[in-house]
Order: C-alpha cells, then sequence, then structure tokens
C-alpha cells in the first residue's frame, strides 16, 4: 500500500491543474465550480538519488522509474471535488466528496493565491484576501471529522463508560475508519485535555479531537496556487501567516512542461532557453515564465511531494533486497523495490511490509552496505538497503 495524500480546496483554485501538473495527466480544468465531480487519483513520484549508482548496475524497478541515477518512488494523488461553506453539512457536493478523504496521510490545502474567486468558488473582479479560504475550508474539514466523531455519541459513550474497558481502545473502534491506530488515538488523547468519562464529553471535545488529528495524524499543507497573479504585499502577508504555504503556479508549471517535451526550450525551469524561433507573443510569455520560476519563493508543484512525504511526514525509503552482495532479489533484479517507511521505522516493521509470514519469522537482518547484522529494533535511514533473514527464507 502506498502514501496518499489527499488534494482540498474550494471549487475553480485550479486544484485539477496542479493534479496533473503533479501526475503530468490530464484532468478535467474549466473556469467554473465543480469541473470535477468525482475524486480523481493518480499517481506522482519522489525522488531519490537511487544505490545502483554506488555498484554500477542499473536497478529494475518493479513499481516507479529510475532515470539518470534518479529513482522516482510513487505515492497516490487523491483529487477531492471542490469545497464550499456548509460541505459538512452537506452543501454543495456534501458527504459525497469528503469520505474520500478519511485514509490519507496528510492534505494539501489548494487556495487561490489571486484571491479572485468568491467562497463559493465563483469568479470575481476585486480581490479576496486569499487566507480567509484557510479559515473556511480547514474549518469545514475539522467540523466533518467532529461531527462523525460525534454521530451516535450517547449510545456509545454509555456503553464504553460501562465496559471498563481503555478509552483508547473504545474510541479507536468507533473512528478506526479514518485511518488511525490505536496508538495514534492515544497520543490524541495525551495531547489534550478530555474529560475521563466518554458521558461527560461535549461536541466542543469532539471539535478539539479532530483539530488535534489534522494538526499531528493528518497534517494539512498550505499551497497557494496562481501565485503568478498574487499582489507582493498580499503574498508577503500569506507567509507571515503561514510561513511553511508554497506558493505555486500549476498553470505556469504545465506551459513549461509542455514547451519542454515540444523540444521548444530546453533546460530547468528558472533557466531554460528557446531553442527554434517563436511569436513575440510567445517569448513574451515564456520570458514571464522563467522570471517567475526564479523567485527563490516559487516552489515547483513537482517538488512538493517529494517535501511533504519526506521532511514534513518523515518517511523515509528502503531498499529491502535478498542478496546483501549484488543487491537483487531471488529472480536477480537489482534494486526492485523502493519502499516508503514511516519514520522510526525498525527491521521487524520493514520484514512485516514485505509480507507478513516474513515479519513473524523474523531472525535477523544485514545492512547491505556495511554487512553489518542489524537486530529487529534497529531503525531505519533514508536509503537504507537492506537483506531480512527469515525462517521463510
Amino acid at each position: 500500500m502506498t502514501v496518499k495524500i489527499g488534494l482540498v480546496g474550494k471549487p475553480n483554485v485550479g486544484k485539477s491543474t496542479i493534479f496533473s501538473a503533479m501526475t503530468r495527466s490530464q484532468a478535467d480544468i474549466a473556469n467554473y465550480p465543480f469541473t470535477t465531480l468525482k475524486p480523481n487519483v493518480g499517481i506522482t513520484y519522489i525522488e531519490t538519488v537511487c544505490p545502483h549508482t554506488e555498484i554500477g548496475k542499473q536497478c529494475n524497478p518493479r513499481e516507479g522509474y529510475c532515470e539518470n541515477g534518479i529513482r522516482h518512488v510513487p505515492i497516490e494523488i487523491i483529487d477531492v471535488p471542490g469545497l464550499i461553506p456548509g460541505a459538512s453539512q452537506g452543501k454543495g457536493m456534501g458527504n459525497e466528496f469528503l469520505d474520500n478523504l478519511r485514509d490519507s496521510e496528510a492534505l494539501c490545502h489548494i487556495i487561490d493565491g489571486s484571491g479572485f474567486t468568491a467562497a463559493d468558488g465563483t469568479p470575481i473582479q476585486i480581490r479576496r484576501e486569499p487566507w480567509e479560504d484557510i479559515e473556511i475550508i480547514e474549518g469545514e474539514i475539522k467540523q466533518w471529522l467532529a461531527d462523525r466523531i460525534y454521530r451516535d455519541w450517547d449510545k456509545f459513550a454509555r456503553k464504553a463508560d460501562s465496559s471498563g474497558e481503555n478509552q483508547d481502545r473504545s474510541l479507536h473502534r468507533k473512528i478506526a475508519s479514518f485511518g488511525l491506530t490505536e496508538r495514534q488515538v492515544s497520543l490524541i488523547f495525551s495531547r489534550g485535555s478530555f474529560p475521563a468519562r466518554f458521558t461527560l464529553w461535549t461536541e466542543e471535545d469532539a471539535m478539539r479531537f479532530s483539530e488535534i488529528i489534522f494538526e499531528f495524524m493528518k497534517p494539512i499543507f498550505r499551497i497557494a496556487n496562481k501565485a503568478d497573479n498574487m499582489e507582493p504585499g498580499i503574498r508577503k502577508e500569506l507567509l507571515q501567516k503561514y510561513p511553511e504555504a508554497y506558493l505555486v503556479s500549476g498553470e505556469y508549471e504545465l506551459a513549461f512542461e509542455k514547451a519542454l517535451k515540444s523540444g521548444l526550450i530546453k533546460g530547468s525551469a528558472g533557466g531554460f532557453e528557446i531553442t527554434r524561433a517563436v511569436s513575440r507573443q510567445q517569448s513574451i510569455a515564456l520570458d514571464r515564465i522563467r522570471e517567475f520560476f526564479r523567485d527563490p519563493a516559487i516552489t515547483l508543484v513537482s517538488q512538493i511531494m517529494g517535501r511533504i512525504v519526506q521532511e514534513k511526514l518523515g518517511y523515509v525509503i528502503v531498499f529491502p533486497v535478498v542478496d546483501e552482495s549484488t543487491w537483487e532479489d531471488n529472480k536477480g533484479n537489482v534494486l526492485p523495490d523502493a519502499l516508503l517507511m514511516p519514520a522510526g521505522s525498525t527491521a521487524l516493521d520493514l520484514a512485516f511490509k514485505i509480507h507478513t509470514e516474513i515479519g513473524e519469522g523474523f531472525i535477523r537482518a544485514v545492512d547491505c552496505r556495511t554487512r553489518r547484522v542489524i537486530g529487529k529494533d534497529h531503525i531505519l535511514a533514508n536509503s537504507d538497503i537492506i537483506r531480512v533473514i527469515s525462517k521463510t527464507r
């Protein structure tokens, strides 16, 4: 199972454009609300230097691909149809699309940095402050989860309190469909002050529980699209309010990729050269795109997922092999798998990730670079190459 990231936001902010830029696929794109009526699901990639460069043999990826010594590891992107105020109560597309968020590792909130869309996604002529949508839409998401936590609460609370069961376990059973582990539920309890008995909980307690989930367990990252049309003062104020927000232009990035693919230009986004004759209008547009991407405050859409998954969520990429000398599997494939493992994962966790029986039969593991034997509690690091020795292998 791969890492899943959800894209959320009100209609008409360019989510489909961002989705297309991330996945290099064509989603429906139009300048009106609810262009996306059903979730788009696609694959994007995070990049890492492939260890095959260390041994001089080409790798054979089972998933993703390797190009010029850079391994591209797939993750799943879910573009959820646009949210509007009141979505948690079923307005707009309502619960149909909100339910698609439950198994995402994190959410990327796409906002219209230019400010030219109303709260419901309708194009407008007078700029709004883009951070208004952060408060509105993220409030809807948190309310949606709080409502589901608190649904049928009285019946649940009476039964759970009378059972004498651990609170973590009882609540985990109720909300397990949202992709939380019992350990995560326990961590949420430790981060907030909640009543000792479930029958004493209020809707405000459910909301606080929801807020902690989105702060620590399913974090929300903000991406200000249409940054090419942001006023400098608005950009500065947005970054002051949300220092970790990403400034992007999905439209400019798609235009760059299209020009690069057609051979019209060559080079990087901020340093490309025009390779053949173009019209004055094309030249002006390409110069504008180049200057935009030279701005150090701008992030490429294609780079965002790598930063989120590895730097923010802490995932590491681990290469399991069968032969510690050749870095091959039992069919002779070199470094066939690049697995994303959560922060703090151990050699035993890797064994279970490979196969349940291998985890159950774990004997020891080997760090293939150093040939050092490691135990089940060894914490994995990024780009580790590991052989797991098991009773089943």
